[in-house]
């Protein structure tokens, strides 16, 4: 349970996890809010440019607070299955692009793992195997190590000094969509990019 700061502790306190960064819900995105949000972050808005065709983004979440700003910020895009299969029933792939600074954990709870930062586990992969995938942000070649979600895949690396997470449901669907963008930082695209929205995938309801 989170107990907002008080007479006693000017932090965020959980009785499991200590002191934490509180999260607010998961938005439907509009160009309105991303706009807003945008210029406080203290982390990358990551949004696909060219966005794929018939995908919209569908999904906004940030963790912070007036005191510490926002330290972790969450896209969600949705579009049609690239691989689909005979017989599914639900033809629809979800993208999630994660930024966040070392300790919060927002794209280890959205992957479904347990911990905070994937420090660890990158730590051996880097060691032993190369990147996986490979993803332009901002115009640099970023690489990805693979971390195994259920139902889907989660791929993390650093961007602009802080982690990035690209998390896909279900996984084929990370590989075949990272041919077709670059991801752009909105904080400094403005009105540039464009941002067709749609509404808020289940995925972070």
């Amino acid at each position: 349970m989170a107990r907002q700061p008080g007479l006693f502790s000017s932090s965020w306190l959980c009785d499991e996890h200590g002191e934490i960064v509180p999260v607010g819900p998961a938005k439907a995105p509009t160009p309105d809010l991303i706009h807003r949000l945008a210029p406080d972050c203290l982390v990358p808005v990551w949004v696909p440019k060219p966005m794929p065709d018939n995908w919209l983004l569908t999904g906004l979440q940030w963790a912070g607070d007036d005191a510490g700003g926002t330290v972790a910020c969450v896209v969600a895009v949705s579009g049609p299955h690239p691989m689909p299969e005979v017989g599914d029933e639900d033809p629809t792939a979800d993208l999630m692009f994660v930024a966040e600074q070392p300790g919060i954990g927002l794209g280890a709870h959205l992957a479904g793992l347990h911990g905070v930062d994937p420090g660890p586990i990158l730590a051996e992969k880097v060691r032993h195997d190369p990147a996986e995938i490979k993803l332009e942000a901002e115009g640099h070649e970023i690489p990805l190590w693979s971390v195994p979600v259920e139902g889907g895949m989660a791929y993390v690396g650093e961007a602009a000094g802080v982690w990035l997470w690209l998390l896909a449901w279900p996984a084929p669907a990370a590989v075949v969509l990272l041919t077709r963008f670059s991801l752009v930082d909105m904080r400094d695209r403005g009105e540039e990019v464009d941002l067709p929205c749609g509404a808020l995938t289940p995925r972070l309801r």
